[in-house]
């Protein structure tokens, strides 16, 4: 069985893993999964996790919402 979720690399923006989360959840409404070092390791920061185990319609609303947020950085 594949997974259903994904790593972003958040590093360019220069955010933390929490804050882009805070971000995402305040501002677009999208819930990821901070990349936090307790939970996935000392590799982890600086990436967000997504979960793509819902439609496509839903996907590709959370996506617009998200690169609207990462265009206004």
């Amino acid at each position: 069985m594949s997974p259903n979720y994904f790593y972003i690399n958040i590093k360019d923006t220069r955010m933390s893993s929490q804050e882009m989360y805070t971000l995402l959840l305040n501002h677009a409404k999208v819930s990821v999964v901070p990349g936090l070092q307790e939970w996935f390791g000392p590799n982890a920061e600086g990436y967000i996790r997504v979960s793509f185990a819902t439609s496509k319609e839903i996907l590709n609303e959370a996506f617009d919402r998200i690169e609207h947020i990462i265009n206004t950085l």
